[in-house]
């Protein structure tokens, strides 16, 4: 799942209440939305997109949310990709078979 994550430009955020480490936060920037997953120490994970207004050096100020999810940390990762790059995730190639000769 990491090299997904890093893959698909997600970037990590420290994620700590209290100074105990409470999971981890990633974000990562895509067409007027800014996607952020947290990833949680007991496996379940909450993905959301949001309105990209927010500067580069506070990522984690950002516009209104416009659609999010929870649940097992795998699935948020599906879901928040399948949202952001619609054609990617349901693009399939014919098969084409080859030419006789």
């Amino acid at each position: 799942m990491g090299r997904r994550l890093h893959a698909e430009g997600f970037q990590p955020l420290p994620d700590a209440d209290d100074g105990t480490l409470s999971g981890t936060r990633l974000w990562r920037v895509r067409a007027a939305y800014v996607e952020y997953l947290a990833l949680r120490l007991h496996g379940l994970a909450h993905a959301v997109h949001a309105e990209a207004r927010f500067d580069y050096h506070h990522p984690t100020e950002r516009g209104r949310i416009v659609e999010h999810r929870s649940g097992y940390a795998v699935n948020a990762l599906d879901w928040l990709l399948s949202t952001s790059n619609p054609h990617a995730s349901s693009w399939r190639r014919p098969y084409v078979a080859a030419p006789p000769g």
